[in-house]
């Protein structure tokens, strides 16, 4: 066989895995188009929306696995709902299956790094709200921490630390803990939330309301925060990146930890930005007169998938890095949230 038929051969398979990927990659979405919430799939290489639930129960917040082979989502009323795994890989079947134990009101579901275990939060009566750690195929989780949680914020990508903010006085700030339920660390004491590892496991990214108004700050993994009376002198401060007088919210970090999309109302509304993980150089990267939420980037970091209110309702779209080359990725009169690759 001569070296140009060998070549052409590897181009021709190069171009069907290529194809191959592009096809079974997608981007899902929370959509009452049918008249509860349910999970749906974008296929991009068809533009053809999927309903992946479809059942007469409100599914939301759904999370995409790192390997692409599962979703974890909400399920029921935000007062009293569960958390359930869906098999991508199931087909026809839909393999389904909770892994909540008890009634209650569980949320913020958060994938570790393999692909094999999840965090979540559970409202419990008179047991309080915990962070539970539970494997996909688990139906009995294990309790992480006894600290009062408002919601999971991240898994590190090194699979070490869970990040989870707690609104209790006696512990208010953001908190950290292995997932097997040793070490752990206050690493804030402010009105914290919203936490976001960077993906390189470095630095946390959060929201803050210590000065009054919501803002952005960063902080590095060993970093003191001076608002814990336990801080010891430390040249590894949080810092602030954000400064206006109106909030900031919807952290997502760029793959290559550089950069930070965040949402401010600083111009009058909703709008999305990007900076430098310094907090340099903010960029505002949508202009419009409705609010632009939800920004998240693709995992190659090419694009950015986000939320819009543009006709009057919620819908998807997506942009480059620099805000260019918008699309509508969906269009009708129903609600369609919560950007998920």
């Amino acid at each position: 066989m001569g070296k140009v038929t060998q070549i052409l051969m590897l181009l021709t398979l190069l171009g069907l895995m290529a194809a191959c990927q592009q096809s079974s990659g997608g981007l899902y979405f929370t959509s009452d188009r049918d008249g509860n919430y349910e999970i749906y799939k974008r296929d991009i290489s068809s533009d053809e929306d999927i309903n992946i639930t479809q059942t007469a129960e409100d599914e939301y917040e759904a999370v995409l696995s790192p390997n692409k082979k599962w979703l974890v989502f909400r399920v029921g009323p935000e007062n009293n709902s569960s958390i359930e795994v869906f098999n991508l890989d199931s087909g026809s079947e839909a393999e389904r299956f909770p892994i909540s134990r008890g009634s209650g009101n569980f949320h913020s579901p958060v994938w570790n790094g393999n692909s094999d275990r999840i965090a979540f939060v559970g409202e419990v009566k008179n047991q309080g709200s915990k962070v539970f750690i539970s494997g996909v195929r688990d139906s009995s989780p294990a309790k992480l921490s006894d600290i009062e949680a408002a919601e999971v914020g991240d898994w590190s990508s090194d699979g070490e630390s869970v990040v989870f903010s707690s609104d209790d006085n006696e512990r208010l700030g953001i908190h950290v803990r292995n997932p097997d339920g040793v070490n752990q660390r206050q690493m804030t004491c402010g009105a914290d939330y919203g936490a976001v590892w960077s993906p390189d496991a470095k630095r946390l990214a959060f929201i803050s309301e210590r000065e009054g108004n919501p803002d952005i700050y960063v902080m590095e993994r060993d970093a003191e925060d001076e608002l814990c009376p336990t801080t010891k002198d430390s040249r590894k401060d949080v810092l602030r990146l954000t400064e206006t007088d109106e909030p900031e919210s919807d952290i997502s970090w760029s793959p290559d930890s550089k950069q930070l999309l965040f949402v401010s109302e600083r111009d009058g509304n909703k709008e999305i930005y990007v900076m430098e993980s310094s907090g340099n150089k903010q960029i505002r990267l949508t202009f419009n007169e409705k609010d632009d939420y939800s920004p998240i980037w693709s995992p190659d970091g090419r694009t950015i998938a986000f939320v819009s209110e543009l006709d009057g309702d919620p819908d998807i779209f997506t942009m480059d890095g620099s805000g260019q080359n918008q699309a509508r990725i969906t269009n009708n009169d129903s609600a369609d949230t919560h950007p998920r690759w």
